[in-house]
Order: C-alpha cells, then structure tokens, then sequence
C-alpha cells in the first residue's frame, strides 16, 4: 500500500517491530502518550454522547401491588359500588376526563373542547385514532352508547343520578353536543368520572346478560386505557388470586413504561400488609397507616375523605345551635387524628379558612352550655325546667270574700289535716276558713310572720301569705333534662367513638356507644335513628356541598344526615351550583361564605382527615400523585411511572 507521495506504508510485519527498535525511555514516553491519547479519545466520545443523549425512562419492570377485596365487575357502569373494581376500572379504561396528580381535572379521551349557553351546551371533539385493546376503533358511538347505558334505568347504574336529562347528540364521527337542563359547576367531574365502553361488545346485552358476563367483566374486559389484561390468576376455590395486566402499546398518551402490573387480591388489611413487609409484593395503598416498612418508599397522599359527627339537629337538644357550638368546642380533635376545623377541606380545594372557627376551648364550650341551662350535678350537666300549675294567688282574701280563689285557697288548706281538718270547699272566706290561714301563717312563721313583724297569725292573705302559698300550693315538680346522647357509629371505629365519649363525659355530658356492622349501619344512616352519628363523609374532586347541606336532601338517599336547615345556606349552594367554572373567583367567594355559614352553626363536627399512605419499592420513579378523589386515583397518571432509565440520541 502507498501513500499519497507514493511510499509505501509499513507492513504489518514491520508494525510489529516498532517496539524492538525503541529503546526504554522512548517505550515509556510513548506508552505515556499512548495513555494520554486512549483517555483524551474516551472523555471526547464521552463528552459527545452526553451531549447529543438524553435520560429517558425504559420500557421494563414488574410491579406487584397489594389489593382488598375480590373483582366483582369490572364494568365502568358499576365500578363505583367497589373500590377493587374501580382500581382495575381506573388502570383498564379511559374518561371524556381524567385527574391529574393535584386532583385537577382534565381532558383525557377529549381532544378539545368549549363550553356555551353559560354551561348548559358542551361542543367536544375526542382523539382520532384511540384503539379498544381488540384493535377495534373508539369513535363517539362508544361514548353516545355508554351515556344512554348510563341513562337506561334498566341498567341500575350509581351514576345514571348525575345524567339524568342530559342529552347528548353526534356532530360527526369524533364529535358531539352535550346538553344540559340546567348550569351545573360539577358536571366536569361526571365527566371524569364516566369511563367509555366498548359498543361493539356490549351493544344489544341486557342487564341481566350484561352483569353476568364475566369473561368480559372479569378474565377479558376490553378497554382503551393504559393496561390491558394479560392474565388471570384463580385459587383452587375458583377465587381470584391476581390479574396480571400488561401494558398496552396502542395507548393514545404515552404508552406505560412498566411492562406489567400484577394486582394481588387479600381478604383482610392484616394480610396484605403481612405480604408488604415479606416481600411478597411491592406496593399497596393503605389507610391510615403510620408503621415503617424496610427498603419502601412512602408517599402520604390527601384526600377529600374525613370523619364526621353528624349531629341530629332535630334532637330535642341539639336543635340548640348553641349547644351545638358548644359541643365542638368540647371536642379535641387532635387526640383523634389530624385536626380538621373546616367541614369543607379549605386546603384541598383551594379555600380561604373561615377566620373565626370552633377550636377545641374548654371555657368557651362549658360557657355555651351553662348559658343554656345545663348546669353540674353530681358530675351530670342537667337543665331544670320550672313547671307551672298555671294558678297563682295574686289577691288580698279575707274574711267575706267570695270567688274562685277562696275556693283555691280552701283546696290548698285541706291538704294539710292539723290546719284545716274539715275540708270544707265552699268558696266562701269563713271564720272556719279565717283560723285555718292563721294556722297556716303560724306553720310558716319564719317566711310570714317574722318579715312583717307579727306576733301572731291575723288571718288574711296578703303579699307574705300568698308568696308562701305559691311556693306550697298546686306545686308540679320541676323537670331534669339531662344532657344524654346515643352515638352510633360502625364496628371500625369503636376506638374514635370511645376517645369522644371519655372527653365529653369529663364535662358531665353522659354518652352511650353503639357500633354496627356495614349492614346494619345502612338502616340507621336511612332512617337518620341517632342523636349523633360517627361516619366517614367523602367529597368529590369539585366542591359540591348540595347533597351534604341543603335541606331538600335531609331524606335518604340524600346525604344530609344532620338534617340541617337553613334557607340561607340553600340559597348559597345554589347559586354557587349555577356557574359552570367550577375554579371561578366568583364561586370560591360564595364557597367561602357558606363555609362560614355552617362552621357557625355546627350542623356537623369535622373530626379529622382520612389519610391514605402508598408504599412502594425505592426504585420507582414518576410517581407525583399528592392528592386523589378515591383510592384508585392514585394510578391516574401511571403510565409516567417508570423503574429504570436509558439514553436515547437526541
């Protein structure tokens, strides 16, 4: 081989003598230039994939997560009666609207959308191109067959109450028009909370078929969303022991990273949190956990969930707003749970806290109920009610008086045998009548006599006299209200039931605890049977407080169960429901003044905040989620977590 001046070029032959013609100093000054060179190439070549690199998450990864419960029907239009079915709801199919990782929403299968008729009209167009998991299209006939689903009381759907006179009507393959009766600022969370099913599997099913189908409900339900189901693991009692789900490569936003989500089914919390801190699987949403678990990652996630009294406010006492105040005022929060002052959760949704508020404060609260008549005794706050016969002598009687009161007067003397032993009742003021008041005047000398400076009695009923004859004639015993509750209240939380019953009982406030088990509670919660109930209350992920407060839901199903009233507070709901942006500055202010409203009148007192905790191996990442609606919230954005990275040219 030559060179460009026509020499030629070592041979290899001769490559491979070049060190033999070297002498030592000139090896090591070339070894030391050969090092330099080898490494000065590496840092370069390094330098440059950096720079045209990026870190990417990578497509790998198994996740085993903990579940409670066994998959019912994993059905978008009855999800909601189950938290398992929901969390394979949430992971299998997708919504016109999704929440994100603040608990805000926003458009998920929507393209675009805009909204007229100060909320009443909704023009939306979906994404082209979304795939069922069957490869078959999703076109705006899925999402007109699912609402009319919805819609069909035949179908007995939970959420068919929220879509109840919406109409909706197809503007073209991809597009629609939704209609509503009235304005209604939470209409956006239904339509998060509506997961689109497949026409094309389930078109022509009746209910029965369609509640009985369980190889679509269960072993193969067909969705759009970010999973598809791989597998199903059953027990040697045809329980089931997992679904195995793998990601589904067509998703339309960002196909998941981890390959595959098994959801491992326990019947108890004892168990699964067993199996966490074995290893048996990775993660696992708990509720109210506090315990550390070796090598997990914790992430403490807020809800709209909390623990409430609900004060019957029809109770004979507790229709007192005061007593009602003074109750709350009574009660430390912070001996139960994370204190919560504001039944309206003013953090989550972005409200300003009602400066004056009920804080636990002892004087404030015994002050209340002193006020109101419930005074210490003999350890019970009792209320003494005077009662009255409805007669009171209030004239001069004497000898030669005539009337009703002479007769009155004659009935009260014949009760006594040593003062008036005839009993003669006549109406007349004889002398026989004359001497028993002097008797009567000399019984009582020290609240008759002494006062007046008398000796001795002189027979006619003047002011002394007819005080003490009020005090000793026609008497009605007085009437002792004590202040006595019954607080019911379910098996789970026996121990939040007892705390509030050992502090209101160190104030004189008797209390008797009755716990039930989900079923019976049912029952009591329908028929509102309780002076106080102690129940969980969940909120949605926009503020609606209508079917907790206004008086048109104090009736089940409503969910009023203090049976509040209040025509002001109506009015505010209301007008807070009529304006669509459920983020306006507008609503917020109207929010804020309604809770203020009901801190001060004490319908209900919030408890404290129901937290949910997520442990899951350290090396997860993309994991955002800080607040969630339910449970199965926390896979919202899921298809952004990842386990390991990779670099990618740019």
């Amino acid at each position: 081989m030559k060179n460009i001046n026509g020499r030629k070029w070592p041979s290899k032959k001769q490559w491979l003598q070049f060190f033999k013609v070297l002498e030592k100093k000139e090896k090591i000054i070339f070894g030391l230039v050969f090092i330099v060179f080898v490494t000065s190439l590496f840092f370069c070549l390094h330098s440059f994939y950096i720079k045209n690199t990026v870190i990417v998450p990578a497509n790998y990864g198994y996740i085993k997560e903990g579940v409670i419960g066994q998959p019912q029907l994993v059905n978008p239009l009855y999800a909601s009666i189950s938290d398992t079915d929901k969390d394979l709801v949430e992971l299998l199919f997708s919504g016109l609207m999704k929440y994100d990782s603040n608990g805000n929403i926003v458009p998920d299968l929507i393209d675009k959308y805009s909204v007229e008729d100060s909320g009443k009209s909704i023009v939306f167009s979906i994404k082209e191109g979304v795939k069922w998991h069957d490869g078959n299209p999703l076109t705006i006939e899925d999402v007109i067959f699912t609402i009319n689903l919805v819609q069909d009381s035949e179908y007995s759907s939970p959420l068919r109450t929220n879509w109840i006179g919406v109409e909706i009507t197809k503007m073209s393959e991809y597009e629609a028009l939704l209609k509503l009766k009235q304005t209604y600022s939470g209409f956006e969370e239904c339509l998060a909370n509506l997961k689109i099913m497949p026409r094309h599997i389930w078109e022509g099913s009746t209910f029965q078929a369609m509640t009985a189908n369980t190889q679509a409900n269960i072993f193969n339900p067909v969705g759009s969303g970010a999973y598809k189901v791989k597998k199903v693991v059953q027990n040697n009692d045809k329980s089931i022991k997992s679904v195995v789900l793998q990601s589904n490569y067509d998703y339309y936003d960002n196909p998941p990273y981890i390959k595959n989500i098994e959801l491992v089914f326990y019947n108890t919390e004892d168990e699964l949190i067993n199996a966490l801190k074995k290893g048996n699987i990775n993660s696992a949403l708990l509720h109210n956990y506090n315990e550390e678990i070796n090598n997990k990652e914790v992430y403490n996630i807020e809800t709209t969930s909390y623990y409430n009294l609900f004060l019957n406010n029809q109770d004979s006492i507790l229709s007192n707003k005061e007593i009602r105040q003074g109750l709350t005022l009574l009660t430390n929060k912070n001996e139960l749970g994370k204190a919560l002052e504001s039944p309206f959760l003013s953090s989550f949704y972005g409200l300003e806290t009602a400066e004056e508020n009920l804080s636990f404060n002892e004087e404030g609260g015994i002050k209340l109920l002193e006020d109101n008549g419930y005074e210490l005794k003999d350890g019970l706050r009792v209320k003494t009610i005077a009662k009255s016969s409805g007669f009171s002598f209030s004239q001069t009687l004497q000898s030669g008086s005539n009337n009703t009161d002479v007769r009155k007067l004659q009935e009260c003397l014949s009760e006594y045998s040593d003062i008036y032993p005839s009993g003669t009742i006549s109406g007349y003021f004889g002398q026989e009548t004359k001497n028993a008041v002097i008797l009567f005047q000399e019984k009582y000398r020290e609240d008759i006599l002494v006062p007046n400076n008398l000796s001795a009695g002189n027979g006619v009923v003047k002011a002394s006299t007819r005080k003490k004859l009020n005090e000793v004639c026609f008497v009605v015993p007085q009437e002792e209200v004590l202040m006595s509750f019954t607080l019911k209240t379910t098996n789970d939380l026996i121990r939040t039931a007892e705390t509030i019953k050992t502090q209101w009982e160190k104030y004189g406030i008797q209390i008797e605890v009755k716990t039930y088990d989900t079923t019976a509670i049912k029952k009591v919660i329908r028929d509102r049977d309780f002076d106080i109930l102690l129940f969980g209350i969940q909120l949605g992920g926009i503020l609606e407080p209508i079917p907790f407060y206004h008086s048109s839901q104090r009736i089940d199903p409503g969910l009023n169960l203090s049976l509040y009233q209040s025509t002001e507070a109506d009015e505010l709901m209301e007008k807070a429901r009529s304006i669509y942006d459920y983020q306006s500055t507008e609503r917020k202010s109207i929010l804020e003044e309604l809770e203020a409203l009901i801190i001060n009148d004490a319908p209900t007192i919030p408890l404290y905040n129901s937290q949910y905790t997520y442990l899951t191996n350290k090396n997860l990442k993309g994991l955002t989620v800080n607040k969630i609606v339910d449970p199965s919230k926390r896979f919202v954005e899921i298809n952004n977590w990842y386990i390991k990275e990779k670099r990618i040219w740019k």
